[in-house]
């Protein structure tokens, strides 16, 4: 199972959790469902910490997998001379902006 989907419906259970112990003890309406949200996020920061670094472990993994290919296919563009025309006007202005400072 995903960690993210592990992560949420961990998340989703204790809050009803603490709706049923809040509603057991008399809470109604938006006095048990602000005490249901106080509480269960609390607890989620103090309970769920290895799934949440879980989740957090799978998100940096997932992001620097992007990273790198989009630097693999930014090296190949630039290797095969494929060239966007806002990537050549980018670069146009970078030398512009350049030629400027140099010139001040």
């Amino acid at each position: 199972m995903s960690p993210f989907i592990r992560y949420a419906l961990m998340r989703i259970l204790l809050f009803f959790l603490v709706a049923l112990l809040g509603y057991a003890a008399g809470m109604r309406e938006l006095l048990l469902v602000v005490f249901a949200l106080v509480v269960s996020a609390l607890l989620s920061y103090l309970v769920l910490g290895g799934p949440r670094r879980a989740l957090v472990e799978r998100l940096e993994q997932r992001t620097a997998q992007r990273r790198e290919k989009v630097a693999a296919r930014d090296a190949e563009r630039q290797r095969s001379g494929r060239v966007s025309a806002a990537e050549r006007d980018a670069a146009a202005e970078d030398a512009d902006d350049d030629a400027q400072r140099e010139s001040l």
